[in-house]
């Protein structure tokens, strides 16, 4: 439908230039239909005869009530008053924009900031009528302090203690979205968000720049694990790269997100859930056809002789921020195995990649490259028993030789780590114990097809490609030899001197694989980490989301005494 409607613009657009005088009006002429209103300067309350103001933003004339968003400013940035506010951009069909200003300044205690807030949406209630909007659907949306009073307004509901003296006491302050920019959870404060969260709190959509100079993502990440563990509807994007300034962290893309997540949460515009923008990468393709340097990483084709002559396969690499600066430094890497049925896109659109970075710049682990190849959709990231499909030998005699002729990195098992999610948690497991002279580390996030029961034996999904026959030709001793268990009894000596994780969700289809591997290794009396985390599902994202950790401080470990520059 999008793509229609651009064809159809862009049709009219040409329409105009070539007729002069049809199509869209011309700038300078007045125009038709519904404009900008702002009623500024709004009295909403007097604590202390101190009056308060809003600014009310609307689109004129509403053929219906409008759903309102309350813009509470940060005490932190450029935008520091409720005039202007960045947040006026949502002033679209179906919105209101309520711009708030509220007690500040080193006698306003955070306390009072919050009553001020509910103040402002409890006289929103209250005049709903008067201005033609809907007083059942209020979100709030935040920046740094603003957003820390906003994602209280989140969990806080009806709290009464924290509702204020100040008007319209017959109203409910409690709201039905909460979009928080990179607020901070301080739990020396007096009033912290996650103290209140309850499974019916409002959604959560929280942004927060991972080069963040003022609030570390750590909080937000604290927040968002809260959220979930409790059961409400919560989503953290972190912006790679970007620091505590607000025009760089509403970039155009995330300013589409956030109004996606608005008119979901208060429009009740349901969205279909996507784990990417992109369709995967064929199940047969060793390429990724889209091209593009993607949310940190870089696009890059290298050779894979092991497939025959003139074959490429391609992959994405991050390099960490004093790369290109640090010209003397060596760098550990990190290899990233996607899943089935996605591709190397996933690490990014999951976020993993954003988390690296973010742990990188706030010296959670040291700076690493991290490679994301492109892999078959159902190859496991192991050879397959006729030879066609050598994924493991692409990945060890390619790859990695390649990675290290191409970047500074640290060419010893000592600086090199393999990590997957699902199929790529399998593979992680299988290159990492077949070849232990190469991986210092390896973790197995949910590994999939771990098992007879979760690989040989699987029920067939619809439109999947059975990879046990592929795979392993249906050969039952083929797979057993192939599996991480096998591998493990085999290279036992060796694997003791690895850093071993496997991590996995407690509500993961895939849990009992986790849990075959985890009694494997225990009974081989081999070191290792068995994460449970407690709610989440067969999900690299919501994973992520879930773990009440820092899953990169894994590699502050096993990097943190390298030696990084030669």
């Amino acid at each position: 439908m999008k793509r229609l409607l651009f064809a159809a613009l862009a049709l009219g657009w040409i329409g105009t230039v070539a007729n002069g005088q049809q199509g869209a009006r011309n700038e300078g002429q007045p125009q038709a239909g519904p404009s900008l209103r702002i009623d500024r300067d709004i009295e909403y309350a007097r604590p202390g005869g101190r009056v308060l103001k809003l600014d009310l933003y609307r689109r004129m004339p509403a053929a219906t009530p409008s759903v309102v968003v309350v813009w509470i400013h940060g005490t932190d940035s450029s935008f520091t008053t409720k005039t202007p506010t960045p947040a006026a951009a949502l002033a679209t069909e179906g919105y209101a924009i309520a711009s708030i200003d509220y007690r500040s300044g080193s006698d306003a205690t955070l306390s009072a900031q919050i009553a001020d807030a509910k103040a402002a949406v409890r006289w929103i209630r209250a005049n709903a009528p008067a201005y033609n909007l809907d007083p059942a659907h209020v979100g709030v949306f935040g920046h740094g302090t603003g957003a820390r009073v906003a994602a209280v307004l989140g969990t806080a509901g009806d709290v009464k203690a924290l509702e204020g003296d100040e008007g319209n006491p017959e109203q409910s302050s409690r709201i039905q979205a909460v979009v928080d920019v990179a607020g901070p959870v301080d739990k020396t404060q007096t009033v912290n968000p996650v103290a209140y969260i309850t499974k019916d709190d409002a959604p959560f959509l929280i942004i927060h720049g991972t080069a963040e100079d003022k609030v570390s993502t750590l909080q937000s990440q604290a927040l968002v694990s809260a959220l979930k563990i409790a059961g409400v509807d919560a989503t953290l994007e972190l912006q790679v790269g970007v620091n505590h300034e607000l025009g760089k962290l509403l970039s155009t893309p995330v300013m589409q997100f956030v109004t996606d997540f608005l008119d979901q949460h208060l429009r009740g515009m349901k969205r279909e859930a996507v784990l990417s923008n992109y369709l995967p990468t064929p199940l047969d393709q060793y390429i990724d056809p889209v091209a593009l340097d993607l949310g940190g990483t870089l696009y890059r084709i290298y050779p894979t002789p092991v497939r025959g002559p003139n074959t490429f396969a391609s992959y994405r690499v991050y390099l960490p921020p004093d790369y290109e600066t640090n010209k003397t430094r060596h760098y550990p890497v990190i290899y990233f195995l996607h899943g089935s049925l996605v591709d190397s896109k996933r690490p990014i659109t999951s976020g993993y990649i954003a988390r690296v970075d973010a742990a990188i710049r706030s010296g959670i682990m040291p700076p690493a490259i991290v490679i994301l190849p492109q892999g078959l959709n159902q190859g496991r990231w192991i050879d397959s028993r006729d030879g066609a499909a050598p994924m493991e030998s692409v990945i060890v005699k390619n790859l990695i030789p390649h990675v290290d002729a191409t970047y500074r990195t640290i060419a010893a098992r000592a600086g090199r780590a393999i990590e997957g999610h699902s199929m790529g948690g399998f593979g992680a497991l299988h290159n990492g114990f077949n070849n232990p002279d190469l991986f210092i580390a390896v973790t197995g996030n949910s590994p999939g097809g771990a098992t007879l029961e979760t690989g040989a034996n699987a029920a067939p999904t619809p439109g999947r490609i059975d990879a046990f026959k592929i795979v392993y030709g249906g050969d039952r001793d083929y797979f057993i030899a192939m599996a991480p268990t096998t591998l493990a009894e085999k290279n036992a000596a060796k694997l003791r001197q690895q850093s071993i994780r496997i991590i996995c969700g407690t509500e993961d289809g895939l849990f009992s694989g986790s849990q075959f591997v985890h009694d494997a290794l225990t009974k081989l009396g081999i070191p290792h980490e068995f994460i449970l985390v407690p709610g989440s599902p067969h999900n690299h994202d919501q994973l992520l989301q879930y773990e009440t950790f820092d899953t990169m401080a894994f590699y502050g470990r096993v990097f943190g005494n390298l030696k990084a520059v030669k």
